[in-house]
């Protein structure tokens, strides 16, 4: 059970969360650098506050493993979702994201706070539904973004081997820098849902004591790395344009792989 200083340091993330949240609203009644950075530093605070309590949590009771504990597992999946905006915000500016999804994480907190007396009582379904639909919700969705990273680049690949045989191009199609941008702005969110994704599926099955196959880990990692490397393609300016095209459509390739195993191999097959 959570101590009465952890339950105060966490209702601190949560103002922090809350005014972060309010000052991105009021941005949108005119943009000031001054308030955008007061926004960051208000959740990057919060952030670090619920990783405290989580630090703090787990060595009192003597273990990390979030499936178990409704008090840390609310929490996890909070400050998961945090830096989920936090990494959104760093690489592509989308000002109405932490709108709508600052709201579950100061809600995620609250419930941690309200079923963390429980957890004694053994795992809560509210709980437990929670971390299963956030698992789902990413997997699912960042699969769906890195969709449209793969028909994006595909797109780019085809128009670019086009103007490069002087063919014609029809206006339909758009220039190859929009279609980087749809890339790259698809890449970023689906990247970051799949880490989400990853991470807490990853803690689930090791709390559960499942068996991953070996295929889907490998095939996973593998996308990741994809992916990390396309997210990360303007760095290099040499690396941009039709490279980063083609990686995202193998980085799908190497997805539905996975797909394809999570659904044809069977839970503890190796």
């Amino acid at each position: 059970m959570p101590t009465i200083p952890q339950l105060a340091l966490l209702l601190v993330a949560i103002v922090l969360f809350a005014v972060g949240g309010g000052m991105s609203i009021a941005r949108a009644w005119g943009e000031r650098p001054a308030l955008r950075l007061a926004a960051v530093a208000c959740l990057v605070a919060g952030i670090v506050s619920s990783a405290i309590v989580l630090v703090w949590h787990g060595a009192t009771r003597g273990g990390w493993i979030p499936i178990g504990d409704n008090f840390d597992a609310l929490i996890w999946l909070a400050t998961l979702l945090a830096l989920f905006i936090l990494y959104i915000q760093r690489h592509r500016r989308l000002g109405v994201l932490d709108w709508f999804v600052m709201p579950i994480v100061i809600l995620l907190l609250g419930a941690a706070i309200i079923f963390g007396r429980t957890s004694e009582r053994g795992y809560h379904d509210v709980v437990r539904n929670a971390w299963w639909w956030v698992h789902t919700f990413s997997a699912w969705g960042g699969s769906l973004a890195l969709a449209i990273a793969a028909a994006s680049g595909a797109m780019y690949v085809y128009v670019s081997r086009r103007l490069r045989s002087k063919s014609p191009v029809g206006p339909q199609f758009g220039s190859l820098e929009r279609m980087e941008q749809v890339t790259m702005l698809a890449v970023t969110l689906g990247f970051a849902l799949l880490t989400v994704g990853m991470i807490t599926g990853g803690v689930q099955m090791f709390a559960e004591g499942k068996h991953t196959p070996i295929a889907k880990v490998i095939l996973a990692v593998g996308v990741w790395v994809v992916y990390a490397i396309v997210l990360h393609a303007p760095i290099n300016p040499s690396f941009r344009g039709r490279k980063v095209a083609v990686l995202s459509v193998v980085g799908f390739v190497l997805l539905l792989g996975v797909l394809l195993t999570v659904l044809l191999v069977p839970m503890g097959a190796s």
